[in-house]
């Protein structure tokens, strides 16, 4: 290794379950990355968040992030809606696997269907506001191999029901 490269294995984020961004960028360019979405519902409206970050920037989205080494799906669910939206998850259902194929990365998202103890959402600094809609957001850019997402997530968890009467 030359003195300016840096090292892709970094001892110092081992304790968090964290990779260099170097490194993550060249798993992203050859491998899905395993994450959870939360499907949360508030008075007949679900939660969507305005990203930040690649993929999907200035898009609305579940709330959701990737699995950690050592994490169950529920802890990462539970772990990634507080991070998120500083909510508590009090109930979840599995809805579906899906694989979001975007420019930058392939997904594989195990979504579920949330209840969330009522609290002001609080954002993190991945995301620029939040909106609970009644019907999808306009101007989803969907990803090139799943043109319906994400009215097939909202379908399958049942969403669709509360939805129709709104």
């Amino acid at each position: 290794m030359h003195k300016t490269e840096k090292p892709l294995l970094d001892a110092s984020k081992a304790e968090t379950g964290k990779i260099s961004s170097s490194l993550y960028e060249l798993i992203l360019e050859v491998l899905p990355i395993a994450s959870v979405e939360a499907i949360i519902s508030k008075d007949n409206s679900l939660l969507f968040l305005r990203r930040e970050n690649s993929p999907a920037k200035g898009q609305w989205w579940f709330p959701g992030g990737r699995i950690r080494k050592g994490e169950t799906l529920e802890e990462t669910l539970i772990r990634e809606v507080k991070e998120e939206t500083g909510l508590q998850v009090i109930e979840s259902k599995l809805v579906n696997v899906y694989s979001r194929i975007f420019d930058e990365q392939h997904d594989i998202s195990i979504a579920y269907f949330c209840k969330c103890k009522p609290d002001i959402i609080k954002l993190d600094n991945e995301h620029s506001e939040y909106k609970y809609y009644k019907k999808p957001p306009k101007n989803q850019k969907p990803h090139n191999k799943q043109p319906n997402y994400p009215q097939e997530i909202i379908f399958q968890c049942g969403a669709e029901e509360s939805w129709a009467a709104a």
